[in-house]
């Protein structure tokens, strides 16, 4: 019987760390596409399964599929530099509008827009694998916080001029791939506008349906959204 037991708390955990999990949205940051406090699936499978446990083995990715424009997904939070395992930081959600690869349009405040190339914004380039990318006063400071937080460089900025590795930099590689993460709600910056670009080991899964859906402050039988519960997301 213990045998049974053990088993069967070992396939939960297994389970809940690496094929699917449960998230609640914290704050109003992805509406109108998720309302505060709505329960959530992960599906922890939809690009490649991340092994968990990273503090035994570091990140290993079994199954790479690609992270596709638009989906809602969860990762984890890119900007805390004083958790060393990934998987044990704070867990974030919001919308891949930028893959590795592509060239999106900011202002300086680093808002996405649709703009002519005559225009006071910025071709912003979302690093990839092996890929060099210029670096220019407006970007030195983002590029400088990925070089030392996720690609462990020696790096810092003097008057708008990038130095790596003690070097003035014109452009500089990356080894990983990154995403552009943005909110669905504009007025929240907690998204890449605040932390940057997100790297590929931080992303856990994609969010693929609203399992619960209740109104704050109604207690226990009343405030369902009954019309959003099972409810796909996209």
């Amino acid at each position: 019987m213990l045998g049974v037991i053990v088993g069967a708390i070992l396939i939960v955990l297994l389970l809940r760390n690496g094929v699917a999990t449960s998230y609640l949205i914290p704050s109003s940051g992805m509406e109108p596409t998720l309302y505060q406090g709505e329960r959530i699936l992960v599906n922890k499978c939809s690009y490649g399964l991340r092994l968990p446990f990273m503090q035994w083995w570091g990140y290993h990715r079994w199954g790479d599929c690609q992270v596709t424009q638009g989906d809602v997904l969860t990762f984890n939070n890119p900007a805390n530099y004083k958790e060393k395992v990934i998987s044990q930081r704070e867990v974030f959600i919001g919308r891949c509008t930028g893959t590795p690869g592509d060239t999106l349009w900011v202002d300086s405040l680093f808002n996405q827009t649709s703009v002519a190339k005559d225009s006071l914004c910025h071709p912003l380039i979302v690093p990839r694998k092996g890929l060099t990318i210029p670096v220019h006063a407006w970007n030195s400071t983002l590029l400088r916080n990925m070089l030392v937080l996720h690609e462990h460089r020696q790096a810092d900025v003097r008057h708008d001029t990038l130095f790596i590795d003690g070097h003035p930099a014109t452009h500089c590689t990356f080894t990983k791939d990154y995403f552009w993460i943005s909110t669905d709600n504009p007025t929240n910056l907690s998204d890449s506008r605040l932390f940057g670009f997100v790297p590929e080991d931080h992303i856990i899964g994609k969010a693929v349906l609203v399992w619960l859906s209740k109104k704050e402050g109604t207690g226990f039988l009343r405030g369902y959204r009954q019309e959003r519960i099972g409810m796909p997301i996209h």
